[in-house]
């Protein structure tokens, strides 16, 4: 996806139009029509005023804002909300390299499994850790606190 692209879904993520944008930033309304049209590519400092507006790091405007969802909430979560960028400058960039201080032999892993490239093996990968994942979650209803009267067993 190109910049154009994710620049209009953190707009509907952030419920603001490119005239609103264009209003914020002081950069013309024409410009974001060829950014769309992809006959414009922005420089940092507009990139830098998009971001403000948008209350996101400028380097989250390469990504589409449902990842970045997906990176800093529970995936089952019904309203998932960005992180809070008050504090620092790009809480997901935080948050992976602690953890990666912390889990260090597993980034090593996946990254050599990235690096590698081949997309068996990448596959292999991601349902394998799909699965940790399934398992790592709490059942909805555990069977202990299940209604009087229900009596088939749960389907976890």
């Amino acid at each position: 996806m190109s910049i154009h692209q994710h620049l209009s879904h953190w707009c509907q993520a952030k419920g603001l139009s490119f005239a609103d944008l264009s209003r914020q930033t002081g950069v013309p309304m024409n410009n974001f029509q060829d950014l769309q049209k992809g006959e414009w590519d922005p420089p940092l400092s507009v990139l830098t005023s998009i971001a403000q507006s948008l209350e996101v790091p400028v380097s989250w405007l390469h990504s589409d804002p449902r990842t970045i969802q997906r990176l800093w909430n529970d995936p089952d979560e019904d309203h998932p909300e960005f992180p809070d960028t008050s504090s620092s400058s790009d809480p997901i960039s935080q948050r992976i390299f602690e953890v990666s201080r912390e889990y260090q032999d597993i980034f090593v892993l996946l990254t050599s499994i990235l690096h590698h490239g081949d997309p068996k093996l990448i596959r292999a990968a991601q349902v394998n850790l799909q699965s940790l994942l399934k398992q790592a979650r709490p059942t909805t209803i555990p069977w202990g606190t299940r209604p009087p009267g229900h009596f088939e067993p749960p389907s976890d």
